[in-house]
This record gives structure tokens, C-alpha cells and sequence, in this order.
């Protein structure tokens, strides 16, 4: 459970009393483990390393928020708006993200394995190098987003539309990208590997013909 002082330093003192908070104690770790924080505006708040586990931020505004090294596994961000937010190297394995807007926010070497990111935007969003594994990205609309060297083992892209994604290095062993929309052979044929991945019929035997070889296993 949460620290009840935490708590209270963060909903009672604002945006502002709290962020003085953490900068006059800078070696703290914020513990709001299993905290309703629904429907808050946390624009620009200060939660890096801070403990989100299981919290609920559903409905929050997140703009331009700091959630650097934070904790939000298994934590509920239904809705949520964390445009241009920092989430680099942020744990949000098996967070619950569901038509969220992560526009623009930095995920750079962060942990979405597991998570459920259905219908959420994650428009010029950066996720290179991420472990995405399981993950469930299904009409989520992924327009130039970076997924360079993502880990997506396993994900589920059904229906979501990758127009002008960068996707250079991407593993999509095991995913299922039935029915992705604004899609092209010379973008998925960037990508590390296609094998065992499910594709719709015509995008299969075209990338088949074209480029066999993302279709193999990788090798250690």
C-alpha cells in the first residue's frame, strides 16, 4: 500500500507544493503503490523513480509529466493524457493503457511487456529499444512512431495503423499483424525478423516473394 503521507503531500499540495516537496528531498522515493489518483491534473509533475504500482491514474492529465525510472506496473492509465510526457526506462508492464494518448511522450527503454495499449495514440511516440513483448497494441494508431529495435515478441498489432513507423531492427517474432493498416513492403521489410508472425494473406505472399529471408528463425 501506499505511504499515507505521500499521498497527502501529493493531492493536498498540487502540482506545485509537490514538486518543492521532491526537490527539497531529493533522495526520496515516492511510495504511492495502489493510490486512486483518477481524473487528476498532473500536468509537469514531478514522479520520476516514483513507486506507481497498481495505482490507479485513470482519466489523469499527464501533460509534459515526469515519469522517468517510475514503477506503473500492472498500475490503470484507462484514457489517460501523457502527451509529451518522459517515460524513459519507466516499468509498465502489464499496465493497463487503453485509449491513451501517449503523443509525443519519450518511452525510450521502457517495459511495456504485457501491457494493454488498445486503441491508445501513440502518435511520433519513442519506443526504440523497448521491450514490448505480449503487449497488445491492437487499433492503436502508431504514426511515425519509433519502434527501432523494439522487442515485440509475441505483441498483438491487429487493425493498428503503422503509417510512416520507423520499424528498422524490430522483432515481430509471433506477433499478429492481421489486418494493419497504412502498411508498406519496404517499411515491414526493415524490420529484424516476420517468423512465425501473422500477416493478412496478400501482405504474407508478397513479403514471401520479396524478402524470404524475415521469415526465418533467428540465429543466437
Amino acid at each position: 500500500m501506499a505511504n499515507p503521507e505521500h499521498v497527502r503531500q501529493l493531492l493536498d499540495g498540487g502540482v506545485e507544493g509537490w514538486n518543492k516537496y521532491r526537490r527539497t528531498n531529493p533522495d526520496l522515493i515516492p511510495d504511492l503503490r495502489d493510490a486512486d489518483l483518477s481524473g487528476y491534473d498532473f500536468t509537469g509533475l514531478d514522479l520520476s523513480k516514483a513507486d506507481l504500482s497498481g495505482a490507479d491514474l485513470s482519466d489523469c492529465y499527464l501533460f509534459r509529466a515526469n515519469l522517468t525510472e517510475a514503477n506503473l506496473s500492472e498500475a490503470n492509465l484507462t484514457e489517460a493524457d501523457i502527451l509529451e510526457a518522459n517515460l524513459i526506462k519507466t516499468r509498465l508492464s502489464n499496465a493497463t493503457l487503453v485509449r491513451a494518448d501517449l503523443t509525443g511522450t519519450g518511452l525510450i527503454g521502457s517495459n511495456l511487456e504485457g501491457a494493454n495499449l488498445e486503441g491508445t495514440n501513440l502518435t511520433r511516440a519513442s519506443l526504440p529499444w523497448g521491450k514490448l513483448s505480449g503487449a497488445n497494441f491492437s487499433k492503436t494508431k502508431l504514426h511515425f512512431t519509433d519502434l527501432r529495435e523494439a522487442q515485440l515478441i509475441g505483441a498483438n498489432l491487429q487493425e493498428a495503423s503503422l503509417q510512416d513507423a520507423s520499424l528498422t531492427g524490430a522483432n515481430f517474432q509471433e506477433a499478429n499483424l492481421q489486418g494493419v493498416t497504412h502498411v508498406s513492403l519496404d517499411l515491414l521489410a526493415k524490420a529484424k525478423t516476420l517468423y512465425l508472425a501473422k500477416l493478412d494473406p496478400d501482405l504474407f505472399n508478397q513479403l514471401q516473394q520479396s524478402h524470404p529471408n524475415l521469415f526465418h528463425k533467428l540465429t543466437a
